[in-house]
């Protein structure tokens, strides 16, 4: 909605219909940008997004204010924005044939389609909100899985049963990991039903560069891939805290005792992402699920980690890690729950 003083001057019906009409076919060009910079009020949010990237693009300038020659170097100016910000970086020192990758990256997008696609654009930012959330329900539901109750003991029936408790623990540990998936699924499909119900699905296909917040990005993707890569890495992360739940339910074995020492994992991480420390995020966060799933900072945090002589992406290492990290931990539980049977701690 774009509000008066008199009321709603325009609904937002009229301005996603605006915004689909005008951009059609639209690239990020000379003469897009002298068509809005004619208009006396940027009304409709096809416009606020361009001014908002030309703001960016130029350390704050106004679309009005560019000369003719700014306009026309729109993109040797992101060009030169982009190699500044790699060489004045002041947590990593990239190497020279870093820097090219990067820069060479960065060239290879001459010209940014500028169609419609608000939806994607609101899907892909909030789901470094959505996803935390849909894990800590998730984890509710799945810690009866392991965790006991004080008050409905089941002990002696286990060790009454002909078979023993194996069969038992081997469904629990695959109930946890299908129930996990199966709501993680559901939970996004109902989120993506929900946020593009009214924008629709136009612009799928344009470049993550046509929206301020990836503007920057070296990712050559389309909002279709980012969501894509975005739900892959949230499958990743999920399968961390699954097996990190289980570990601390057979471990800690009373639910209220693992409830307290799961719910202080996330505060913990929840510290971290509000203080933002760098060499934390880098060498802890980047692995947990509430990083992980903070989905932005892979698209325009240009981090890299430096291992056994290669150089990897954050997001590549933190989802290789975060998987090692996760089948130790099955393995440990798994470990765990084997020696507490034969020594008789139950």
């Amino acid at each position: 909605m774009v509000p008066d003083i008199d009321g709603i001057a325009i609904t937002w019906q009229e301005n996603l219909a605006h915004a689909k009409k005008n951009l059609q076919g639209k690239n990020i060009d000379r003469e897009l940008i002298e068509s809005v910079r004619q208009r006396e009020n940027f009304i409709y949010v096809d416009e606020n997004s361009l001014e908002e990237i030309v703001r960016l693009n130029y350390e704050g300038e106004s679309i009005r204010k560019l000369t003719d020659a700014e306009v026309g170097s729109f993109y040797q100016t992101r060009l030169s924005r982009i190699r500044t910000m790699l060489e004045e970086n002041q947590y990593i020192q990239y190497t020279q044939e870093e820097e090219d990758h990067f820069l060479q990256k960065a060239k290879e997008l001459s010209e940014i389609p500028f169609g419609y696609a608000e939806g994607w654009k609101t899907l892909n930012r909030d789901m470094g909100i959505f996803v935390p959330l849909l894990f800590i329900v998730i984890s509710v539901l799945l810690l009866p899985l392991f965790g006991t109750d004080p008050k409905v003991s089941m002990n002696e029936l286990y060790r009454s049963s002909k078979y023993g408790k194996n069969p038992l623990d081997t469904a629990r540990i695959l109930t946890a990991f299908i129930v996990g998936i199966a709501l993680y699924a559901l939970g996004m499909i109902l989120f993506f039903a929900i946020k593009m119900m009214p924008f629709g699905l136009d612009g799928g296909t344009q470049y993550i560069q046509s929206n301020m917040t990836t503007f920057f990005s070296l990712y050559n993707i389309t909002y279709l891939q980012q969501y894509f890569i975005n739900v892959t890495i949230g499958c990743i992360a999920l399968l961390f805290v699954i097996c990190l739940l289980l570990f601390i339910t057979i471990v800690m074995e009373k639910i209220m005792n693992s409830a307290v020492v799961f719910t202080f994992f996330w505060i913990t991480l929840l510290l971290f992402d509000q203080m933002y420390l760098w060499h934390v995020n880098h060498y802890f966060a980047n692995f947990m699920p509430l990083r992980m799933t903070s989905f932005s900072h892979y698209y325009i945090g240009n981090e890299i980690y430096r291992i056994c002589g290669y150089t990897l992406s954050c997001m590549t290492w933190s989802i290789l890690l975060s998987s090692l990290l996760a089948g130790i931990l099955l393995l440990s539980a798994i470990g765990w729950e084997k020696v507490k049977r034969k020594k008789g701690l139950y």
